[in-house]
């Protein structure tokens, strides 16, 4: 995991002072600081869900959002957002008509602030992501998402608290 200056946020998320992402996790100060999570849903209300590398040293072998990733200091959530996509997918969203979802915060038991975003796209969509971050990947509902993770497959944390939050009902309504 290579280094990088954080924005550390107080609990209104406003930038208080820098932190560097490795004292973040030794501290355990993750909620001060703030990542994006960046998802792809295709037409049949499924999300590409990749699995992280088994190398990785946070989180191996987990269930991941489409892209997610810290927030570098100096950095807004878009700006992060289109990083990390970039990186993991090799996507550049600019052009692509995206959407903010909503923010998972502390107080509500996330590990860090988050930004949530979403880009719908036709089922065919191909994805070229990066190998070195994923081994592979599913197209789930979020419903089938939560089975995974509550039948015992690993998965970050926030992922089943986002599909919660944002889309457990949507999903269901729009299927109804």
């Amino acid at each position: 995991m290579e280094d990088e200056l954080l924005d550390l946020v107080n609990e209104q998320d406003q930038v208080i002072g820098t932190i560097w992402r490795s004292k973040a996790y030794a501290e355990n100060r993750l909620a001060s600081v703030r990542a994006v999570w960046f998802f792809i849903k295709n037409q049949d209300n499924k999300f590409w869900i990749p699995r992280r590398q088994a190398t990785k040293k946070v989180l191996p072998n987990c269930l991941d959002g489409s892209a997610v990733g810290l927030v570098s200091s100096g950095e807004t959530y878009k700006q992060a957002m289109i990083r990390e996509i970039a990186e993991e997918l090799n996507v550049d969203i600019i052009s692509l008509p995206y959407r903010f979802i909503g923010t998972l915060t502390p107080q509500e038991g996330a590990i860090c602030f988050i930004q949530v975003f979403e880009l719908q796209v036709l089922n065919d969509f191909i994805i070229d992501y990066n190998k070195n971050d994923f081994s592979e990947y599913f197209w789930l509902s979020s419903q089938e998402i939560i089975d995974k993770i509550n039948a015992g497959e690993k998965a970050k944390d926030s992922l089943i608290k986002i599909m919660k939050k944002f889309y457990i009902k949507n999903d269901a309504n729009a299927k109804g």
